[in-house]
């Protein structure tokens, strides 16, 4: 029996579902990925998106940190973009309501609102 490898779509919704691609998982893919071809990861296929997946997660997660550890009063709507941007790479799609960059965002309106 093959061993299988997760198809892109799949990586894809995990992602959107906001589950983590660890990188053990992405090079667990590529290692099947070479045992199947006997050459080396496929080009473009599984375990690049996975690498790339968790790789957009990675700088999500340091950027709303980079944020996070400023104080509440500091949070400007630069700020709120950037970790929109970087959640929007990550899930593959818009943050909805509720999401980390929403959060962001309420606090970066009310600080410009003087609030």
């Amino acid at each position: 029996m093959e061993p299988e490898v997760p198809s892109k779509p799949k990586l894809q919704a995990q992602a959107r579902d906001g589950r983590p691609i660890t990188q053990a998982e992405a090079s667990s893919i590529a290692a099947t990925e070479s045992t199947i071809t006997e050459r080396g990861p496929i080009k473009g296929g599984a375990a690049a998106t996975a690498q790339s997946l968790h790789d957009r997660q990675q700088n999500f997660l340091a950027k709303a940190g980079e944020v996070a550890r400023k104080p509440a009063t500091g949070i400007t709507k630069e700020d709120a973009a950037q970790v929109q941007r970087a959640e929007a790479r990550a899930a593959g799609g818009p943050p909805g309501r509720g999401s980390a960059s929403a959060k962001v965002q309420s606090l970066a309106d009310e600080n410009a609102d003087g609030r």
